[in-house]
């Protein structure tokens, strides 16, 4: 998996946990029950699952917070924040390192600026850039929207992301001015972006004359009391910042603090308790206790679907990324990875409900067995299951064009060794299915195939000569064709 600060899992751990959850290979539905109301329903399910993942992937320590109908219903630290110490881990305490979490609340930034009437969402982003300009390599300019749609055609440029300290950080304009690289027309295809979330962040500060972090704090974090949540860690809560771990032969080792030029994808610190304000914010359409941070109009606009390659696959909200899976509500999440760090949000917002959870360990991952463990239990609906398909006697004579490899389509396009990652093979079976990712897939409309079990969908795409090109699995997760 290629993450916003360039590294990449191995592909089995793709294809076991994050690929799949897209295609995503949980128990069958059971019902689930009543929604949990109080904290003691929500612990006794939880605490079962986050200990026992803690345990088994060596996890040291870990927060999480559940929000429903605009209360916080369960608030809890696990373990320890630092292992040297024994420091334990308070959710109204402990900083976090959320990662690509922070994609989000730049889109919300930005999102707040046009409900403000300071730029618009459809304009060419050339309108408000003054220290730098997107090239004109198309005759479509990339908008604000594409921007948060992670649709603006930008190459992903690696390695360079990062500095070696503080002082090395450049200012966003000069870090984006000779890597803004256009290698699609915008809106074409969804691919997940580091550049455009960081350019958004540019357009922020233009449009603003703050910083990146100053309107942040300004405008999301103090109106809405998140008085932990930073990019800079001021000096009082430098003891409560959590030590990034990585277990490794049996011992916790510490991680370097990570330093990134893409301050607007990647750098945002926060606690289970910040979180669940902005949550509640999100679920209550732009307001707490109080604090307006967006109209009504604009916090929904924010969470619908704004960009998809196929209008029965998931794609993305303005920063969330969108859910659609069969036997579920609809939730829009974000996770985020980087060096001793993972997090997972979550918002179902027709139920008013939402999550979130931090842990040590760039390479645990406990966010998706929690994500799809609280779906299952307490909001799964057999009644919104897909029919069971039945393969087509003649979709084997057809099935040629879909065959091949196909790789998720973040990779750098202009790099003088660029390598690509998480490659599915997809190959045809005499039964008239396709096999992806090891299991049978049933085309029930053109292009359009659902799991054999009625659990998943996806989507292909062609190009412009009508070529099979993209495989469209929900959300960021579009793999293209290799030759």
């Amino acid at each position: 998996m290629t993450l916003s600060n360039g590294r990449r899992l191995p592909l089995v751990s793709l294809v076991s946990t994050t690929v799949l959850a897209c295609f995503h290979a949980t128990a069958p539905v059971g019902g689930g029950i009543a929604e949990p109301v109080d904290s003691a329903q929500v612990a006794a399910f939880v605490d079962s699952v986050i200990n026992a993942e803690m345990a088994r992937q060596h996890v040291p320590g870990a927060a999480f917070v559940f929000v429903r109908n605009g209360r916080v219903v369960y608030l809890r630290g696990y373990g320890v924040a630092n292992v040297e110490t024994a420091q334990r881990v308070d959710p109204a305490r402990t900083i976090w390192r959320i990662g690509s979490i922070s994609k989000v609340f730049t889109a919300n930034a930005v999102v707040q600026l046009a409900d403000r009437g300071r730029l618009d969402l459809n304009a060419d982003v050339n309108r408000y850039l003054k220290r730098l300009q997107v090239p004109a390599t198309y005759p479509s300019p990339i908008t604000v929207a594409n921007l948060l749609t992670h649709t603006s055609g930008l190459d992903e440029i690696r390695p360079g992301t990062q500095g070696p300290d503080s002082a090395s950080v450049l200012p966003l304009a000069d870090f984006l001015r000779p890597r803004l690289v256009r290698v699609r027309k915008p809106g074409a295809l969804i691919a997940y972006s580091t550049y455009g979330i960081t350019l958004a962040g540019e357009l922020i500060e233009e449009v603003s004359g703050l910083t990146f972090e100053r309107y942040l704090a300004d405008n999301i974090w103090h109106p809405l009391r998140m008085d932990r949540t930073n990019i800079t860690v001021p000096p009082a809560l430098k003891g409560d910042v959590a030590i990034g771990y990585e277990y490794d032969n049996g011992v916790q080792q510490p991680q370097r603090w990570e330093w990134y030029h893409t301050t607007p994808a990647s750098s945002i610190n926060s606690t289970a308790a910040d979180m669940a304000r902005w949550m509640l914010m999100h679920l209550q359409y732009g307001r707490l206790d109080g604090a307006t941070v967006l109209r009504e109009r604009a916090a929904r606009d924010m969470q619908r679907r704004h960009a998809t390659g196929h209008p029965k696959i998931a794609g993305f909200a303005y920063g969330f990324n969108e859910n659609i899976e069969p036997g579920y509500p609809r939730f829009i999440d974000h996770g985020g990875k980087m060096a001793g760090f993972s997090s997972q949000l979550l918002l179902i917002p027709e139920r008013h409900v939402g999550f979130f959870l931090v842990h040590q360990g760039e390479r645990a991952n406990i966010g998706d067995p929690l994500k799809w463990a609280l779906l299952e239990r307490f909001y799964g609906d057999p009644a919104t299951r897909l029919p069971i398909p039945v393969p087509s006697a003649s979709f084997t004579s057809r099935a040629q064009p879909f065959v091949g490899r196909y790789a998720w389509d973040v990779w750098c396009r202009t790099c003088s060794q660029p390598s690509v990652s998480n490659v599915l093979q997809v190959s045809s079976i005499p039964d008239g299915t396709l096999s992806i990712a090891g299991r049978k897939w049933v085309e029930v409309e053109p292009l359009y195939f659902v799991r054999d079990d009625g659990r998943a969908a996806l989507a292909f795409g062609a190009d412009s000569i009508g070529q099979i090109k993209f495989i469209y699995a929900g959300g960021f997760w579009v793999f293209e064709r290799m030759p």
